[in-house]
């Protein structure tokens, strides 16, 4: 244990000295999902905020807050707000171009509001994200991120008495800012 514990400064001189930084960012997405169970097609908008490490043409990690204010029937008629969080690593390239592409990995979670399960008015969801999409460096601390980000998601049973699990695709074009400090 002590020796794990004579890395932790470098740790952190590493990462005070290195050429990443952590950066917070805000962005807008269409979002169009189909549900599988129905064949529902149904179009949001999608607000996020997240927080990121890494170097804007290498490596990142991004956790991402994610809500929409729903008013569209998935389950139930009054299907509410939905929130969820994500997990994401990304692999950005610097190709001496104006943009940097990138491509993005992870994983998320959340919830919809509903009263299709009767126990608790929400249905908790997990999903597996994809994205292709790039950003425009404005300058070293700003950049403006464009992509187009698929996730598959995967509902929680609505009734425990059958094996359906509600799935669904998510298909969104999204378009942010981020601040690099």
């Amino acid at each position: 244990m002590k020796k794990n514990l004579l890395f932790l400064p470098l740790l952190i001189a590493s990462s005070l000295y290195g050429d990443a930084h952590v950066y917070f960012g805000t962005g807008i997405a269409h979002v169009s999902e189909k549900l599988d169970s129905t064949d529902k097609s149904i179009t949001n908008t999608q607000k996020s905020i997240k927080i990121g490490y890494g170097i804007r043409d290498s490596y990142a990690v991004e956790f991402a807050l994610d809500y929409t204010p729903n008013n569209k029937t998935y389950f139930a008629s009054d299907d509410g707000r939905k929130y969820g969080f994500s997990v994401d690593l990304i692999k950005a390239y610097d190709f001496g171009i104006f943009i940097n592409p990138y491509l993005k990995l992870g994983f998320g979670a959340g919830a919809l509001q509903t009263t299709a399960d009767l126990n608790n008015n929400s249905l908790k969801y997990g999903t597996f994200n994809t994205a292709v999409g790039f950003f425009i460096p404005l300058s070293s601390q700003f950049d403006v991120e464009m992509a187009y980000q698929y996730k598959y998601v995967s509902y929680e049973k609505i009734n425990l008495a059958t094996s359906d699990n509600p799935n669904s695709n998510l298909n969104l074009a999204y378009i942010g800012f981020n601040i690099r400090f």
